[in-house]
């Protein structure tokens, strides 16, 4: 690990390097006694450090009942250094504490210094971090969003609106044929993801790109709107095809949505369009490589297996 962050240092002529950060745990839910975090070089892909939690250690377990005995505290000396147990809060805080261990030896231990964080939409984790100052009050960590949980939250957005929401103003629901179905959300969700990745390099464009999506389905033959949608033959929006063909007027719409929908998730798009939150997805950043390593973690350490 010490190599993979030296190599990130070459290749980016600096020792303030971007990572990406992710948490796994042995089991799901909130019961698990096992969890790994670890950080992943941007340049690289490769793992220059991780941190593995535990709030149970068997030998502890099987010492318990004799706690106190002059036989346990001859025991309790020699493991002190052996214990496995580093971890005595809940399993969801697992991911933080270990993400701040990380970020407070990376000076240490790895001679760099974690100044960019690619990450989830956990703030807990990213908000200890910064409170944790591991580089002093002059120097900040900021944080990059992964493309692709940010493109996750138009999904759940738009599913939690489609179960909350009343009656509309046309004074039908939500959803329904012809209106916000599963298919159309996960559509929808995709554009979103699209506008982000390809317009990764200018916060202009890629606002731009998101509204396009919204415009774009909300069109309709009495109401066109694709003035935010790409021109040109190569445009993935078939009406500026046929604006280039000079064929527009025999252009139909589809997959469009009522008007009343759309209003009901414009503030959805209010949300996901602000220049704070695109600004973070700049450089179309993942953690795909950490997903990666945690897939191989517990493929080498199965999870079925027993631990501590």
């Amino acid at each position: 690990m010490q190599s993979a962050a030296l190599e990130e240092v070459t290749l980016t002529n600096s020792s303030d390097i971007i990572i990406s950060g992710d948490g796994t745990w042995k089991t799901r839910g909130y019961s698990s006694r096992v969890g790994v975090c670890a950080v992943i070089g941007d340049k690289t892909g490769k793992c220059n450090d991780a941190e593995v939690m535990s709030s149970f250690c068997k030998g502890c377990d099987s010492w318990k009942r004799r706690k106190g005995s002059p036989a346990y505290k001859k025991w309790k000396i020699l493991h002190v250094k052996e214990c496995l147990k580093n971890h005595n809060g809940s399993a969801g805080m697992m991911e933080t504490v270990g993400m701040v261990r990380i970020f407070q030896r990376s000076l240490s231990h790895r001679s760099v210094k974690y100044t960019s964080y690619i990450g989830d939409g956990d703030s807990k984790t990213f908000s200890s971090i910064t409170a944790s100052n591991p580089y002093g009050e002059d120097i900040t960590v900021s944080k990059i969003e992964c493309v692709g949980h940010v493109q996750k939250r138009m999904g759940t957005r738009l599913r939690k609106l489609k179960q909350m929401s009343s009656k509309l103003s046309d004074g039908k629901s939500i959803g329904g044929k012809g209106r916000l179905t599963d298919r159309m959300i996960d559509l929808i969700t995709t554009y979103y993801g699209n506008a982000i990745r390809q317009n990764k390099t200018c916060l202009s464009d890629m606002r731009k790109a998101v509204w396009a999506v919204y415009f774009h389905i909300r069109s309709s033959d009495e109401e066109p709107l694709h003035s935010f949608c790409p021109v040109g033959p190569n445009s993935w929006c078939k009406y500026q095809n046929q604006v280039v063909e000079g064929s527009v007027e025999a252009f139909r719409h589809s997959n469009k949505l009522p008007v009343a929908v759309m209003d009901a998730i414009k503030p959805v798009f209010n949300d996901l369009s602000q220049p704070k939150l695109l600004q973070k997805c700049l450089g179309g950043k993942t953690q795909n490589n950490n997903e990666s390593i945690n897939s191989l973690i517990w493929k080498l350490c199965p999870k079925t297996l027993g631990c501590g």
